[in-house]
């Protein structure tokens, strides 16, 4: 498994503290699917809502986590859990998840952003 790693922006750096600009909605999705992948196994939406507290808020990755969806990167298990198409899913008992999530694709207008791209 190739494991992709995310160029990350340093604002500051010393000893003590390490500052990044949070990534951009459209980077989001891929910096999800990454996180999802790299854990090789189904993770619950939850827990992805966890690993990115302070750097995305639940809305954005909410929104992320249903343009993969839309995109058939990652896959919606029975009980809620998300993976890629290639994961193993085993059943569990628990049930996290009452109704199934909305594909939907983000609607980013990368030419109206605040920020301006710099190569």
């Amino acid at each position: 498994m190739e494991k992709m790693v995310r160029k990350k922006k340093v604002v500051y750096e010393d000893s003590d503290i390490l500052i990044e600009i949070a990534p951009r909605d459209i980077e989001l999705p891929d910096i999800v699917y990454d996180a999802i992948r790299n854990k090789g196994k189904p993770v619950f939406f939850q827990e992805l809502v966890k690993e990115f507290s302070g750097i995305a808020g639940e809305d954005r990755v909410r929104k992320a986590v249903n343009h993969l969806l839309a995109l058939k990167k990652i896959v919606e298990f029975p009980d809620g859990s998300l993976g890629t198409p290639d994961m193993k899913w085993e059943p569990t008992t628990i049930k996290r998840r009452r109704r199934r999530r909305t594909p939907r694709l983000m609607d980013v207008d990368v030419e109206g952003t605040l920020y301006k791209v710099t190569t």
